[in-house]
């Protein structure tokens, strides 16, 4: 009688990979590390495969797999990012992102530093990012405040032009806007002045007294009463 193989260690390990390579261990780890535990996870799979089509391996054998998956896994010599300098770095961007100076720079900057800045804080917060990623990307938010710097009188003239323009803008659509409104009450005062008089008019016709009219009939006979009172 065939001894009953038991699949559910393994299959644990396996489903586990996605949370490893998520893992700073991973995914700092050298390449022979991170190699060591993708080859146990690929004979892993393989035999899973296998069991699902009805050919089992032994016991032991299931068994020897999944004990190679957890020793690469603890084998992973990946070290923790320091990303003390991105935070750093990135602390200070967001206190200039809540200050006057930032609102007084050129629209099209504003929205370049929002979306550097998200980026980088997305970085910040990648459990994987690794040591090098972390590096580049302090230096580049470094970098950004130093060549604001450098084009500050540039920037300032292009904000104070774009606030003169916005400014304009404003002006010219309030003007519209009075344009339009007067226009409106001229409508409005022409239509209620000829409501009135239509109201007067036929406040007139009710007023005055209804004309009989005579009949046709009775003209007629008394035409030929005339007559005959003459012969």
């Amino acid at each position: 009688m065939n001894e009953k193989v038991v699949f559910d260690q393994l299959n644990k390990d396996v489903a586990d990979q996605a949370r490893v390579r998520q893992t700073y261990k991973y995914f700092n780890g050298t390449e022979r590390s991170k190699g060591l535990y993708d080859e146990a996870i690929r004979m892993g799979e393989d035999v899973l495969q296998e069991h699902k089509e009805g050919h089992n391996e032994p016991q032991a054998m299931v068994d020897l797999i999944d004990q190679a998956i957890y020793n690469s896994r603890k084998a992973l010599n990946g070290q923790q990012t320091d990303k003390h300098s991105l935070q750093m770095q990135l602390s200070r961007a967001g206190q200039f992102l809540r200050s006057q100076e930032f609102t007084g720079l050129p629209i099209k900057t504003q929205q370049y530093w929002e979306r550097e800045i998200a980026e980088a804080h997305n970085i910040e917060v990648a459990s994987n990012t690794d040591q090098a990623m972390a590096n580049k990307t302090a230096i580049k938010v470094a970098t950004m405040f130093d060549t604001m710097e450098q084009m500050r009188p540039q920037l300032m003239k292009e904000a104070a032009q774009q606030r003169a323009a916005r400014a304009k803008r404003a002006i010219a659509a309030r003007k519209e806007a009075e344009k339009e409104r007067k226009k409106r009450e001229a409508i409005l005062a022409e239509q209620k002045a000829l409501a009135e008089k239509a109201a007067k008019e036929h406040k007139k016709e009710k007023k005055s007294p209804k004309k009989k009219k005579s009949g046709g009939m009775r003209g007629f006979w008394s035409f030929l009463g005339f007559h005959k009172s003459k012969k």
